[in-house]
């Protein structure tokens, strides 16, 4: 390649793509965040599961995501966006309260299968972020509090029935 055509396509790059990078296909998922927001309110959450999901869930499924550089810039800002669309669309720990018990127990169920199975996080997350692969001991203490938690909340809606 040629120095023109090196400086040709440098040029065009920084010509496109920071108006790409204003685009947001699935909505400004920045704009909705509430970093303040305390998660999983109303649920029985012990410390060392609260510090599993703050450290190695928060950036997908709550309000508190932290957006690397790398998540600023079209096209690698549309995945990155898109998988905490997703991420959010499929369990917000941030808005807990305002699931429903059913939506919560089929919530925690999901949390401790996929916790459990390596299902979570996503491996092309994992890629850029290895430090939230789950242990086998954070699989464990996730599935067993998920299981316990599913009991409580079951329990709570049985009392509440008239």
């Amino acid at each position: 390649m040629t120095l023109g055509k090196i400086l040709t396509v440098i040029g065009l790059a920084f010509v496109t793509v920071p108006p790409l990078s204003l685009l947001h296909p699935w909505g400004n998922v920045r704009a909705i965040s509430q970093p303040d927001r305390r998660i999983l309110t109303g649920a029985n959450v012990p410390s060392e599961v609260r510090e599993v999901l703050e450290t190695k869930c928060i950036d997908c499924h709550t309000e508190a995501t932290h957006w690397p550089v790398y998540s600023r810039i079209a096209p690698s800002s549309w995945l990155v966006e898109h998988d905490v669309f997703e991420g959010r669309n499929h369990l917000n720990l941030s808005w807990w309260e305002e699931y429903s018990r059913e939506s919560q127990i089929d919530l925690l169920t999901k949390i401790g299968s996929e916790a459990r199975s390596g299902e979570m996080p996503l491996r092309h997350y994992l890629l850029l972020h290895p430090k939230a692969r789950l242990t086998t001991e954070e699989q464990q203490l996730l599935y067993v509090w998920a299981r316990a938690e599913r009991k409580r909340v079951r329990g709570e809606a049985v009392l509440q029935e008239p």
